[in-house]
C-alpha cells in the first residue's frame, strides 16, 4: 500500500480556480480540527497540527476532542479537519471506503489515508481535510506529513528552523495512501551524552530535573520521533545521572506519545545497569554467583512495564558496555548465557503475557556475545536479532538464509556517533547518507527489516543523516532510487531559500567525501583504548601537488561557500543553517587546519624556512576559532542551546593545542627552494655531485603542473629571478620578490617539447640573495606508436589522440598508473551480476563501482568460472616499463554477510589467471587491520603481476563476491623506489595515492 496516490494533495497559498479544494486557513475563517478516539497520540499530534497551522499563517483554528468519535460531525459547519484512525467513525470510515477501491487500514500497522474532499456524502460538510490511520501512530504520521506540507520542518524546534509565512492555506483536492513502513520499529538511541545532551537537559531545557533527563526533555525527543516517522526510543543510559525509568514522567510520556520503548544491547529487562545496580547493596554483576539477585533485580523492572508498550532486550553483557562475567571460556560464557536466556523467557511469561512469543523481544550479538551465538547458542526463534555494524558505519554481520526464516525477525543496530576503539567520532557527524544507504540497503536485501535503531549520540549535530536514515527506514524503495544529491537538494530546499539548495547539496556532498579519507575526530593520527598521542598526518605536503594543502583548500573552498551562503540568507534562518550547515563544515575544516599547518610548521621549520611562524600561527588560531563557533553554537537562539555542544568530547589528544614549529634567525636574506616529489631541498648548504632538486617525470597528457616553493630562510626580502634550459619549459612566474615564500608551478609546452617516445630532461634555475639553485625536469614525451592492448585489433590506429580510440587510457608516471573505479574502459556483465556505478563513496571523486546485486551469488574463485560468470571491469594502461608490477585496490572496508565467507575480488592483468584476493577485515575491534582500515576509510590490498613489455596493456578486475565496492586502482611499476626519494617514489608518499593519470587528450 506505500505511496498509493489516487492525486496528490498540494498545497497552496490561494484556492485558485479548483472550486474542489480545501481550505484550511482563507480570508474568511480557519478551518476546524476534530481529534476522534481516545488515543493520547492523536491529540497531541492534533494539538501540534494546530499550531503549526498558527506558525505558518498566524491564526489558530479550533481544536475539540471527541473521544467517541462524535456523532455530530455534521454540526461542525461548512468544512472540517478530520483526525481519527481507522474504525472511530463510521462515517470518516464510509468516505475513506468510497475514496480507495482498496485500502488495508483496517488490518495495516502505521499507515494512514489524507484525502482532501469536497462535498463528501458521508459527511454533512462541504469540504473536509480527513486525516485517518490504521492506528494511533499512524494517524499521528499522516498529521506530521501534512505539517511537513504546509512548511513546518520537523527540526522546528530541534534546529529552529523557521516556517515561511502565508497569509492563506489551500489544499488541492486529492487522495492518498502512505504505509506500512518498510521497517517495523526505527528509532534512536540517545547515547555518549555525557558531554552535550545531558548537560544541556540538566543544566539549561529542564533545570528543574537535575539527577537526569526528564520528561519535558523526552517530550521535545519524542515529537521529532514521530515527525520523522519513528517509533522507538532507547533511553541514554550513561553514568552521572538517573536512569529514565528512575525519573518521575518519563515512562508516562512515552505512553502519550506512543512511543515503543527499548533498552541497548547492555540492558537488559529494561534495567540501566549503570544507574541501577549498586554492587554495595546487591553484590557482584555476575550470574553464575549472584543469578538470584539479579533475577529479582529483572523481574521488578519487567513486572513495573508490563502494561506498556516495549521491546524487551534479553540476554546479558557487563555492566556498561564490557564483557559479561561468569565464564571463563567461550563454551562456560554460552552455557550461562543460555540459562539468562531461559530464565528471563520465564520471567517475561509470568509477568508480562503467557504466550511469550507474542512479546516483542530483541537479542544483539555485539562483541564477545556474538561470540557465543556463533558458538551455538540457542537463541528463540521469535526473538529479532539485531546485528551491529562495526561503529563506523560497516555492517559487521547479517542473517544467513536459514536465519531469516526467524518468525522474530532481524535488525540493525547502526552507530552515527561512537565512543571507542580505534577512536571516538562523536563530534561532528560525518556519516555518508551514502554509505548509510548502502550499508542499511544491503541489510534490508538480507532480511533485517524488523528493526533499525540509530546511535544518534546527542541528536545534535547528526540532524541530517538521522533524518535520511528515517526515510530510508520508512520507505527503503522510493528513497533508494532518489539520488543522495537529489535528496539532499530535496531537503535544502525544505529548510532553507530554494535559490541555495544545490549548492548546499554540493558542500555537503565534499564534505561527506573529505571525511570518507579521514573523518575530522581522526586527523590526529592517534587511537584510544590505549589512548595514544596524535602523530604526523599522512597527507603529504610535498607530493601528489601538496596532497595536505589540497585537501585543506577543499575544506576552504565548502567552509567559505557555507559562509557566503549564510550571509546572504534572510536573518531568520541563519540559525539553522549555522546548526545544520556551517558549524559541521567550518569545525570540519578548521581542525583540518590546526593538524595539517602545525604539521607543515613543524616541516617548514626544520627546513629553516622563516614561513614557518605563519603557519603556527593558523593551526593555533585554528584552536581558538573552533572555541568561538562552539561559543556561538551554544549561545544562539538566546541560550536555548547552552551546554549542548563541546568541542573536545572526552579531551581527547586530537583537540589539543598542536605542537607548531618555529624559525629563530638573525641571518639575512637566504634562498630556499623545494620542488614538488622530493624531499630533499636546496638551501641547507649541503655540497652533492647530483643537481640539487629534481621533479618528477613529466608524462605527455597526463600530469598537472608541478610546484617549486621559493622561500627565504633568513630576514628581509629577496628578488629571484628564474631561467628555463627550453622554450617548452613554462613557469607560471619567471621574477618577483619574496619576503617569506612563493609557490610557482612548472608545466611543459607538449606541443615544442621534442618528439621522442624515450626521457628528455631541461633544467630550471632559480636564482636570488646571491644563490643559483638548479632543478632538472625529466619529461616523457607520447607522440604515438605505442602497442594496442592485448586482445585488441592491432590494425587500428593506437596512437594518444587517436580518432579510432576515444576510450580512457591510463599511463605510467612517477612509477605508478592511477585509475579511479569509475573511469573503466569497459564493463563487462556478468552472469547474474554487475558493477554498477555510485555516488558518495569515493575518497577522492565521490563516485566508486559496486558489484551488483548485494544478495547475488558467490562465486568459485576458478579462472575459467570467473571468465564465464564474473562481472568485470576493465581498464586500458600504459607501461614503458617491464617487469613485475604491483596492483593496489582501494576498496570500501565492507564486510562480508558471514565472518566464515570473506569478501573477494579478483585481478588479471592481459588476460592471465586471475588472482582472487579477501579483503573483509573482520577480526573485530582489536583487530589491527579492521582498525586501520576503518580510519583510513579503506580496505588497500595489493597482488603482483608480471608486465612483459612496454605499451598498452588491460588490466581486468572481477567481483568474485556480490557487495565488492572499488574506489581506486593504482598498478606500482617502480618496485620500492629510488633510495635517494627523487621522482618516482614520490607517489608512495601520499596518503590517498597518485592523482589519476588518465590521459586527458582522450577525454
Amino acid at each position: 500500500m506505500s505511496g498509493t496516490t489516487d492525486e496528490a494533495i498540494a498545497v497552496d497559498s490561494h484556492g485558485g480556480t479548483d472550486s474542489d479544494s480545501v481550505p484550511l486557513v482563507d480570508e474568511h475563517a480557519t478551518t476546524p480540527i476534530y481529534a476522534l478516539g481516545t488515543e493520547s497520540v492523536v491529540e497531541i499530534a492534533a494539538e501540534d497540527f494546530r499550531d503549526d497551522i498558527e506558525r505558518v499563517t498566524g491564526q489558530c483554528p479550533t481544536l475539540e476532542f471527541k473521544s467517541d468519535g462524535g456523532d455530530a460531525i455534521g454540526e461542525t459547519g461548512d468544512r472540517a479537519v478530520l483526525v481519527s484512525p481507522y474504525g472511530v467513525h463510521d462515517a470518516v470510515d464510509t468516505t475513506i471506503d468510497a475514496l480507495f477501491d482498496d485500502h488495508d487500514l483496517e488490518t495495516a500497522t502505521e499507515s494512514y489515508a489524507l484525502a482532501a474532499v469536497a462535498d463528501p456524502e458521508a459527511l454533512e460538510v462541504d469540504a473536509a481535510l480527513l486525516i485517518v490511520g490504521s492506528d494511533p501512530r499512524g494517524t499521528a504520521y499522516g498529521v506530521y506529513e501534512l505539517s511537513r506540507r504546509i512548511g513546518v520542518s520537523p527540526w522546528y524546534w530541534w534546529a529552529d528552523v523557521p516556517t515561511d509565512e502565508r497569509d492563506e492555506l489551500h489544499l488541492s483536492a486529492g487522495a492518498e495512501l502512505e504505509g506500512p513502513p518498510s521497517v517495523s520499529y526505527r528509532g534512536i538511541f540517545i547515547n555518549d551524552e555525557d558531554f552535550g545532551f545531558r548537560p544541556w537537559a540538566t543544566q539549561t531545557h529542564e533545570p528543574e530535573v537535575p539527577e537526569g533527563i526528564g520528561p519535558k526533555t523526552y517530550e521535545r525527543v519524542f515529537e521529532l520521533l514521530l515527525r520523522l516517522k519513528a517509533n522507538t526510543i532507547w533511553p541514554a543510559m550513561h553514568g552521572g545521572g538517573k536512569a529514565f525509568y528512575q525519573i518521575d514522567g518519563n515512562r508516562e510520556a512515552a505512553d502519550r506519545y506512543g512511543i515503543v520503548v527499548g533498552t541497548s544491547h547492555c540492558e537488559p529487562m529494561h534495567r540501566n545497569n549503570v544507574e541501577e545496580w549498586d554492587s554495595d547493596e546487591r553484590g557482584e554483576w555476575n550470574y553464575a554467583t549472584n543469578g538470584e539477585t539479579i533475577r529479582e533485580y529483572w523481574a521488578d523492572r519487567v513486572a513495573a512495564v508490563a502494561e506498556a508498550e516495549n521491546v524487551f532486550t534479553v540476554g546479558m553483557r557487563g555492566i556498561h558496555d564490557s564483557g559479561m562475567p561468569g565464564g571463563e571460556t567461550v563454551e562456560e560464557t554460552t552455557a550461562l548465557l543460555q540459562t539468562v536466556l531461559e530464565d528471563q523467557r520465564d520471567m517475561l511469561a509470568e509477568h508480562v503475557d503467557p504466550d511469550v512469543a507474542s512479546i516483542p523481544q530483541i537479542f544483539c550479538p555485539y562483541k564477545e556475545v556474538l561470540e557465543c551465538y556463533e558458538a551455538g547458542l540457542e537463541v528463540p526463534e521469535d526473538v529479532c536479532l539485531v546485528w551491529p555494524n562495526d561503529n563506523f558505519g560497516f555492517v559487521r554481520r547479517l542473517p544467513t538464509a536459514p536465519e531469516r526464516r526467524r518468525s522474530g525477525g532481524h535488525g540493525i543496530y547502526y552507530h552515527l556517533s561512537y565512543w571507542g576503539r580505534p577512536h571516538d567520532h562523536q563530534w561532528l557527524c560525518s556519516t555518508p547518507p551514502a554509505l548509510i544507504r548502502e550499508e542499511l540497503c544491503k541489510a534490508y536485501e538480507h532480511g533485517a527489516r524488523e528493526m533499525w535503531i540509530a546511535n544518534v549520540g546527542d541528536i545534535k549535530p547528526a540532524e541530517t543523516e538521522t533524518e535520511y536514515f528515517f526515510e530510508l527506514a520508512w520507505d527503503v524503495e522510493s528513497v533508494r532510487e532518489e539520488s543522495v544529491e537529489d535528496w539532499l537538494e530535496r531537503w535544502a530546499s525544505r529548510e532553507f531559500d530554494a535559490e541555495y539548495t544545490e549548492e548546499i547539496a554540493e558542500i555537503y556532498r565534499e564534505y561527506h567525501r573529505l571525511a570518507r579519507a579521514r573523518k575530522p575526530e581522526h586527523v590526529g593520527w592517534n587511537s584510544v583504548y590505549p589512548n595514544t598521542e596524535q602523530n604526523e598526518p599522512a597527507f603529504s605536503a610535498t607530493a601528489c601537488g601538496d596532497e595536505a594543502r589540497r585537501r585543506l583548500e577543499a575544506y576552504e573552498r565548502i567552509d567559505a561557500s557555507a559562509a557566503a551562503i549564510h550571509d546572504a540568507l534572510p536573518e531568520d534562518q541563519r540559525t539553522a543553517f549555522f546548526h545544520l550547515v556551517q558549524y559541521p563544515i567550518r569545525c570540519a575544516m578548521l581542525i583540518n587546519r590546526k593538524v595539517v599547518d602545525a604539521m607543515r610548521s613543524r616541516l617548514y621549520a626544520g627546513q629553516g624556512r622563516a614561513s614557518a611562524d605563519e603557519y603556527a600561527d593558523r593551526a593555533l588560531e585554528a584552536v581558538d576559532e573552533i572555541e568561538s563557533a562552539t561559543e556561538r553554537y551554544n549561545g544562539s537562539s538566546g541560550g536555548k542551546w547552552k551546554e549542548m555542544m563541546s568541542e573536545r568530547p572526552r579531551d581527547l589528544p586530537v583537540f589539543d593545542r598542536p605542537t607548531v614549529g618555529r624559525v629563530e634567525s638573525e641571518q639575512g636574506p637566504t634562498l630556499g627552494v623545494a620542488v614538488e616529489g622530493e624531499p630533499r631541498v636546496a638551501g641547507a648548504g649541503r655540497a652533492t655531485e647530483r643537481p640539487e632538486l629534481e621533479f618528477p617525470e613529466f608524462v605527455e597528457g597526463v600530469d598537472h603542473p608541478r610546484f617549486v616553493d621559493i622561500y627565504n630562510r633568513g630576514n628581509g626580502t629577496i628578488e629571484w629571478t628564474a631561467e628555463t634550459s627550453h622554450d617548452w619549459l613554462e613557469v607560471s612566474r619567471m621574477e618577483g620578490a619574496i619576503d617569506l615564500e612563493e609557490r610557482l608551478h612548472v608545466s611543459i609546452d607538449w606541443a615544442s617539447a621534442p618528439e621522442t617516445e624515450t626521457e628528455t630532461v631541461g633544467s630550471l634555475s632559480i636564482t636570488g640573495a646571491g644563490r643559483e639553485v638548479s632543478v632538472d625536469v625529466p619529461i616523457r614525451p607520447r607522440s604515438g606508436g605505442v602497442q594496442p592492448a592485448t586482445g585488441s585489433d592491432s590494425s587500428s590506429p593506437s596512437g594518444p589522440g587517436s580518432d579510432a580510440d576515444h576510450n580512457p587510457l591510463f599511463v605510467e608516471s612517477a612509477g605508478a598508473v592511477a585509475i579511479e573505479a569509475e573511469h573503466a574502459t569497459d564493463v563487462v556483465a556478468g552472469a547474474d551480476t554487475d558493477w554498477e556505478s555510485i555516488d558518495g563513496l569515493s575518497r577522492t571523486t565521490g563516485t566508486v563501482m559496486g558489484s551488483r546485486p548485494v544478495t547475488g551469488p558467490r562465486l568459485e574463485p576458478d579462472a575459467t568460472v570467473l571468465e564465464d560468470r564474473a562481472p568485470r571491469l576493465e581498464y586500458e594502461f600504459e607501461v614503458h616499463t617491464t617487469g613485475a608490477v604491483t596492483v593496489e585496490a582501494q576498496l570500501l572496508p565492507t564486510h562480508a554477510p558471514e565472518h566464515s565467507l570473506g569478501l573477494r575480488y579478483a585481478v588479471a592483468i592481459d588476460g592471465g589467471d586471475p588472482t582472487v584476493v579477501d579483503f573483509d577485515a573482520n577480526g573485530g575491534e582489536h583487530d589491527p587491520e579492521w582498525q586501520e582500515n576503518v580510519l583510513r576509510g579503506s580496505a588497500i590490498e595489493t597482488t603482483t603481476h608480471e608486465v612483459d613489455r612496454p605499451g598498452r596493456h588491460t588490466l581486468s578486475v572481477y567481483a568474485v563476491d556480490p557487495g565488492v565496492v572499488l574506489d581506486r586502482l593504482v598498478i606500482r611499476t617502480d618496485g620500492d623506489g629510488d633510495e635517494n626519494g627523487a621522482g618516482r617514489r614520490s607517489t608512495r608518499q601520499s596518503y590517498l595515492g597518485p592523482r589519476e593519470t588518465m590521459d586527458r587528450r582522450l577525454e
